[in-house]
């Protein structure tokens, strides 16, 4: 190797290792909004299917509970609860957490369960 080529190999070692230290980080970010996504919704489920059955009281403290359990990184939540004559929706406002000067924007997550009838 000749001098020359010292400093290019040096500089391509680092730019590898900044790119492969992005995509490791892209990767787990993605992973773990799939994640707080599945916890949420399996959480809105249960709790729609509460509100759904006949002579329920609302839900929406205890799916903000169980919320603030199950993912304390997520600060901010909102709970909407609506219930009609035939069907029963949970609309979960959040917004995942990002890294560096990726911060993504707030979603909702929207869940109906048939309302039970006597």
């Amino acid at each position: 190797m000749f001098r020359s080529e010292r400093g290019s190999a040096i500089l391509a070692g680092l730019v590898n290792i900044t790119l492969a230290t992005l995509i490791t980080l892209s990767v787990l970010a993605i992973a773990m909004a799939g994640y707080y996504t599945l916890v949420i919704r399996d959480l809105a489920i249960d709790s729609a299917t509460r509100l759904a059955t006949h002579g329920s009281v609302s839900q929406r403290e205890y799916l903000l509970q169980r919320l603030q359990v199950s993912l304390p990184e997520l600060a901010s939540f909102d709970v909407q609860e609506s219930r009609g004559d035939s069907l029963t929706l949970i609309r979960v406002s959040y917004s995942l957490p990002g890294f560096g000067m990726f911060q993504p924007s707030a979603t909702h997550l929207d869940v109906q369960a048939a309302t039970e009838k006597l």
